[in-house]
């Protein structure tokens, strides 16, 4: 088996199960299930419908006349014509149930092989021993040949044929005819495929609108961030060139003090750069600061102490005017 058949068959099991899944939920999953009406065919040729309490009630030519005007008919096979019964089977067999049960017809039903029609209903139910339980719709094909035939003299086109079972209101959803289900009903997962491709179509148009539109607009944006990209980034960056180096900065401070005085803090902050210490003489620090190029308009930011070591504290703010390094 390729791959192709593989994936096929995956998705064919996943999609009926997810149907069926759907068509249990309450209320939406009405919507899903099949709409059929079903009319029952009795041993002796005589056609009956099930009212709304499931009592078979018998139906005269004329009033089985007009059930040919509806497009979804089901023929079900009554008392001695046909029959359902539960077939339990391993967990391995879950996935195709019809499968396993054709490789056993003997064992399953009473009529020769060649003779013999039948159809699984819906995906089955597990059982406390870990076994799976299929109702399973089944009849001679003579039957149903002379079923159809008898139907068809009266003006009726059955597209199902099932087996009636002990409920006659029960949904149709099995098919004696194909030897599958009845189908007919909206296929939830063909609407959640549609779905889908359809928001990858959304998002693949949306990607080449943005693509078309908003890329020049993103290409402006990224070149207003580059340096020179245009009159204000130049200005930035020539302000960020011009600005000092911290470690110049750093140098030009240790370069002022002599060597009877020590920083105890500095900082730098919008151009301005503040430090503070200890020195044997504070006020000879303004001119020595002063001294450095990069340095400028140098004053004492808190007044000055004498310590009990005999130094004296200073606390300085400087402007910092221009970068020292080429």
């Amino acid at each position: 088996m390729s791959i192709t058949s593989t994936i096929t068959d995956i998705w064919r099991q996943w999609a009926s199960q997810f149907d069926e899944g759907i068509s249990y939920i309450p209320v939406i999953g009405a919507w899903f299930r099949p709409k059929w009406t079903s009319v029952i065919l009795d041993r002796d040729g005589q056609f009956s419908q099930a009212d709304g309490h499931g009592t078979l009630q018998a139906l005269s030519e004329d009033q089985v006349r007009q059930l040919a005007q509806k497009k979804r008919l089901c023929l079900r096979l009554g008392q001695g014509l046909g029959k359902q019964r539960i077939i339990t089977l391993p967990q391995a067999a879950r996935n195709d149930p019809a499968a396993t049960i054709a490789l056993s017809l003997k064992q399953y039903f009473p009529f020769p092989e060649d003779d013999t029609a039948f159809a699984v209903h819906g995906s089955g139910k597990m059982d406390e021993a870990n076994q799976w339980r299929f109702a399973v719709s089944f009849a001679r094909k003579s039957i149903i040949e002379e079923a159809m035939s008898h139907a068809a003299s009266l003006g009726l086109s059955p597209k199902v044929v099932d087996a009636l079972g002990d409920n006659p209101l029960a949904e149709v959803n099995a098919d004696l005819l194909s030897g599958g289900k009845a189908g007919g009903g909206k296929s939830a997962s063909k609407i959640l495929f549609a779905l889908c491709a359809l928001f990858i179509l959304m998002a693949m148009v949306i990607n080449g609108w943005t693509a078309l539109t908003l890329a020049p607009t993103a290409a402006q944006l990224d070149a207003l961030a580059k340096p020179g990209g245009t009159d204000q980034a130049r200005l930035q960056k020539q302000a960020k060139d011009t600005a000092p180096a911290i470690l110049d900065i750093w140098q030009a401070a240790t370069d002022a003090l002599p060597d009877n005085a020590y920083a105890e803090y500095l900082t730098y902050e919008n151009g301005r750069l503040r430090i503070a210490g200890k020195a044997d003489d504070a006020a000879m620090l303004v001119n020595a600061i002063e001294s450095q190029s990069i340095f400028s308009g140098t004053s004492f930011a808190a007044a000055s102490l004498k310590e009990d070591d005999g130094k004296e504290s200073f606390d300085l703010t400087t402007r910092v005017q221009k970068r020292t390094r080429p």
